[in-house]
């Protein structure tokens, strides 16, 4: 009896598992504004002082946290991670695009036999 149960369930997990695939679409982060690829941004190992002048005065200085203490300067398109007082990193602001309503027209109905296990 037990044997069956478990052939039963294997069965049903197996039919379950075939009903639910779907289609992932990854993009990575870097193609998704390709547009901003080009922004000038400030490279690793500046200091504050060197960000400042050949970016100017950010929009907003967030102060550090965590030890090592990580500060964060916002620029309109990126922002600037700083450990203690020079650049670790630098990151582009993602543009927000306008939603779109997608309709779908057509639809493919499936039948029953579509959906037994072959």
């Amino acid at each position: 009896m037990k044997t069956l149960l478990l052939l039963l369930i294997a069965t049903l997990g197996l039919f379950i598992s075939e009903l639910s695939v779907a289609d992932t679409v990854k993009i990575p982060v870097g193609a998704q504004t390709p547009e901003l690829q080009q922004v000038a941004r400030p490279a690793t190992g500046l200091s504050k002082t060197q960000v400042k002048s050949q970016y100017g005065e950010p929009k907003q200085e967030n102060p550090a946290k965590g030890k090592p203490p990580i500060s964060s300067w916002e620029y309109a398109e990126f922002t600037v991670y700083f450990e203690n007082d020079h650049v670790i990193h630098s990151v582009i602001k993602p543009v927000l695009h306008e939603e779109k309503e997608i309709i779908i027209k057509t639809t493919d109905e499936m039948s029953e036999d579509d959906l037994k296990l072959k």
